[in-house]
């Protein structure tokens, strides 16, 4: 419903590591979006350096920009808008430091973070050359236009899908995205959206309400088969 006059914004971990995420589904996510009518994509990606080889983010970055720039090619408007490292940006777990989520909140849906940058790929070649640095505390950054303004904010009537299928470092995000009554951070703006997660993160929650790919059905466990024959 949001492809016609909003965006759709990916928001996850850009890594093949198969943990959390993978590249791949990544790419097939903007194809097969663009082939149903997406006209303006935002990616917010998080690099990894954990699950990973750290400085494999270069590599990943710059296969994802060659498809979105392959996809412009095409008429479609695809770019990444935002981004950061993993341990420093969105992907807190057990509400250990909401400042890690706040940090991606500002840049993803407000458009705002210390360092700006014209391509991601500038970005990550960039902040990894400063002293220490590495993949997984990459500090928060946006991309911006030639007048310096955001290329990529959550606004009224967007889409936004977390394409990590791992749940553990996405219910805090999925919080904030979801629930009216969100009080961990002052989000500032709280844009009316469609979100939904690439799996369910949390079954009891319900969070999020809606999700790409249901619970798998596990049947015939060994629990079943040891209750079955009267083992306790």
């Amino acid at each position: 419903e949001s492809f016609a006059e909003g965006t759709l914004h990916l928001i996850g971990l850009l890594s093949d590591g198969g943990v959390h995420s993978r590249l791949d589904q990544v790419q097939l996510l903007v194809k097969g979006a663009s082939e149903r009518g997406a006209k303006r994509i935002r990616l917010h990606i998080l690099t990894d350096g954990r699950d990973v080889l750290d400085g494999s983010s270069v590599g990943f970055v710059e296969t994802l920009e060659n498809d979105l720039a392959q996809l412009r090619e095409k008429g479609v408007d695809a770019q990444v808008a935002s981004g950061g490292g993993r341990m420093y940006v969105t992907m807190d777990r057990y509400e250990n430091d909401w400042d890690v989520v706040k940090r991606g909140w500002d840049a993803q849906v407000l458009g705002e973070a210390p360092y700006k940058f014209k391509s991601a790929l500038e970005a990550v070649k960039t902040l990894r050359a400063e002293p220490k640095a590495n993949d997984q505390y990459l500090p928060a950054f946006v991309i911006v236009d030639e007048s310096g303004k955001s290329v990529g904010p959550i606004v009224d009537g967007d889409a936004v899908v977390t394409f990590n299928f791992r749940a553990d470092r996405m219910v805090m995000l999925a919080k904030a995205l979801e629930f009216a009554d969100f009080d961990k951070f002052d989000r500032v703006r709280v844009p009316k959206i469609k979100y939904a997660g690439m799996l369910q993160y949390d079954g009891e929650l319900k969070l999020p309400n809606k999700f790409l790919v249901s619970p798998p059905l596990i049947e015939r466990t060994s629990g079943e088969y040891l209750v079955k024959n009267g083992v306790r």
